[in-house]
């Protein structure tokens, strides 16, 4: 083996803990996503399963959140809770 070659290898291997957890949250997301038509090798889900899954997924959170619209947002709550017209800051 060269020892570019070795190196290489060395840089994915101290590069794993990074990757991994990416890797993990794009398969976990894929798998969601295909969740409604059976997964990715499944059959499709019978009926009363499909429901099941449509309300499962009306509780979860999603994952996808704009940065600048989160901060719109908290800006726009702490503006509201500060002054609600009595003249007290809270």
């Amino acid at each position: 083996m060269e020892t570019k070659e070795i190196l290489k290898y060395v840089m994915i291997l101290a590069a794993l803990p990074l990757i991994l957890p990416f890797i993990k949250l794009l398969v976990k997301d894929l798998l969601h996503a295909f969740e409604e038509d059976g997964g990715l090798l499944g059959s499709p889900p019978s009926p009363t399963k499909l429901e099941e899954i449509r309300r499962e997924k009306e509780g979860r959170t999603d994952p996808l959140v704009s940065e600048p619209l989160a901060h719109v947002r908290k800006t726009a709550q702490a503006s509201s809770s500060k002054s609600d017209g009595s003249g007290v800051v809270r």
